[in-house]
């Protein structure tokens, strides 16, 4: 297999759609498609232009991953309305089109699985845009991180005629053809192993994890295009924190070639027995000439360039950690490093909505580009557009975990909305860094030290309070005070009481609307907080309180 995968490497590999890369496409027309998909899925659908593309996404309602996809807006042939193809593996295409089809209510739209009605040649390698052809579709595809492409052509209607025609050229090349043979299917999951694509079904199950830990989130999401199903929750992952546990890739530094990994799912554990992650797939990397594997690693364990040394079936092995992919042909990244500078020229004439785009298809290219993350943040935060800055700052952080800069624009932005403890955190780190604190157990016991002061601290206020409250049980400062030392404290049921009390006694204080409909929050009672925060805005938009407003409004989105 190795001999196989460093050929295609060297030259290119051909394969029937239907063969070893399995694909499949959903067609999807009618006069509400644009608008329709534009609303279901995580891409900037309504952007695409008659013969573009682009990757994209369905997750739902709770931001878990059902399925990803190359969208074609297909060329502009007379269609009564735009058509457009979404190319997958086969198997996941019956699961996308019925999920799509539950969220159809009056719109005109249809979808139908097209797998069948097509004969298509994949072709991949360093010439394949010089492949001679006569089609109705050839679809850019970056599947196995070489150029590639995909030809189609209606089923029948002398298409077996253009397929041996591309055949014959292949096979001229000297490509490999990749058959449905076990082997073959082995070689082209190793291909896409390296280019960083996890597989649905195998390293993800379809609704299993939420986008932003299968490491597709910078290539499928348009942070500019608004609202999509699933879009709040993970709006409040990135607002609030970071996944528990995200992908990145293992790069081992041994030579033991022939040594076994553990299975895909298993458990990643560290020297010490501790339990780090999960395995994905793991593959020997022709390009690196080492073994690789995917891996979803928590948040302590997942900076980019860390040395990780972890228990093995053959005994203790040692991985760096990189961001994916480990193969890229290597035109993105010089494109990407283009468009950011085309892009900085539009932003500084005005054209921010140019250049977010040109940068939006940078990251997409380039998903390690960060200097492209960085300006799609500023520009969207000087249009006010602060928790979409938010999000593209936080995913700047996993790509460069040691640059100050990132908390400082996280700060300045967690400030805009009125998170005034999560803007002071972003600051500390960011000072901690600008020093040369980069050590994540060391930032770690700089946070526990943190929260023990201010658990200290609240800890006297709540004496404080309490004995004010003795005498005076309805003293509304002293209620807001306990409260407030009371959610520091954790105490979040004793701390609702205090506050809702203190609300009744003081209707017109802004801050404790947000402060009781935080902890309501807490408790889980999404319900109860989405009345309270409502009544808080419009008390602060009377009152001009606009930092508790900016906090409240931003809460409220994030509850739906």
């Amino acid at each position: 297999m190795q001999d196989l995968c460093r050929r295609i490497r060297h030259g290119g590999l051909y394969a029937r759609w239907n063969e070893a890369p399995n694909l499949g496409g959903l067609m999807v027309g009618g006069p509400d498609a644009v608008s329709f998909l534009h609303s279901q899925l995580t891409s900037d659908v309504a952007s695409v232009p008659f013969g573009g593309h682009q990757l994209s996404a369905r997750v739902d309602r709770k931001g878990l991953l059902l399925a990803w996809f190359s969208l074609h807006k297909l060329p502009e042939r007379g269609q009564p309305h735009p058509l457009f193809l979404l190319v997958m593996p086969r198997e996941l295409v019956p699961v996308l089109q019925t999920d799509l089809e539950k969220f159809v209510f009056t719109e005109n739209v249809f979808f139908d699985d097209a797998s069948e009605q097509y004969d298509g040649m994949f072709l991949a390698g360093v010439q394949a845009d010089q492949a001679p052809f006569s089609h109705l579709l050839k679809l850019p595809s970056q599947l196995t991180g070489d150029t590639g492409y995909l030809f189609l052509w209606p089923r029948g209607d002398g298409s077996q005629e253009q397929m041996k025609a591309l055949e014959d050229w292949s096979t001229e090349q000297e490509w490999i053809h990749l058959d449905q043979s076990e082997g073959a299917a082995k070689v082209w999951a190793s291909l896409q192993l390296e280019a960083g694509w996890p597989a649905v079904g195998t390293d993800i199950e379809s609704g299993s994890m939420v986008l932003p830990q299968t490491g597709l989130e910078s290539h499928v999401v348009s942070a500019t295009k608004g609202c999509y199903l699933g879009q709040e929750v993970l709006a409040r992952i990135r607002s609030y924190g970071s996944v528990k546990m995200a992908l990145r890739g293992l790069l081992f530094l041994d030579t033991q070639s022939g040594e076994p990994l553990p299975a895909v799912g298993e458990k990643v554990l560290d020297s010490e027995g501790n339990t780090i992650g999960r395995w994905a797939s793991h593959t020997y990397s022709t390009v690196w000439d080492a073994m690789v594997a995917m891996v979803f690693l928590d948040r302590e364990h997942r900076n980019p360039g860390a040395i990780l040394t972890l228990i093995t079936p053959g005994g203790l092995r040692s991985a760096k950690i990189i961001m994916l992919p480990f193969h890229a042909a290597g035109v993105p990244a010089e494109k990407a490093r283009s468009l950011h500078e085309r892009a900085v020229h539009l932003f500084s004439q005005g054209e921010d909505l140019m250049a977010a785009n040109l940068l939006e298809e940078a990251i997409h290219l380039d998903p390690t580009h960060g200097d492209s993350y960085e300006a799609l943040g500023v520009i969207l935060g000087r249009g006010e557009r602060f928790h979409e800055a938010i999000d593209i700052f936080h995913r700047l952080e996993e790509v460069a975990p040691d640059e100050p800069m990132v908390h400082t624009n996280l700060s300045l932005y967690y400030m805009k909305i009125g998170n005034r403890e999560e803007a002071e955190r972003q600051r500390a780190l960011s000072t901690m860094k600008q020093f040369g604190v980069h050590d994540p157990e060391v930032l770690k016991q700089q946070e526990i030290a943190n929260k023990k002061a201010r658990e200290e601290e609240a800890e006297r206020k709540r004496a404080m309070f309490s004995e004010v409250l003795e005498m005076d049980p309805r003293d509304s400062l002293a209620l807001m005070g306990m409260g407030n030392a009371l959610t520091e404290l954790g105490q979040y049921g004793a701390a609702e009481s205090c506050l809702g009390k203190a609300v009744a006694e003081q209707k017109n204080n802004s801050s404790l609307y947000l402060s009781h409909g935080k902890v309501l929050e807490k408790l889980g009672r999404h319900h109860e907080a989405r009345e309270v925060l409502q009544r808080g805005v419009v008390v602060a938009s009377k009152r001009g309180d606009l930092m508790p407003l900016r906090e409240m409004e931003h809460r409220l989105l994030l509850l739906g």
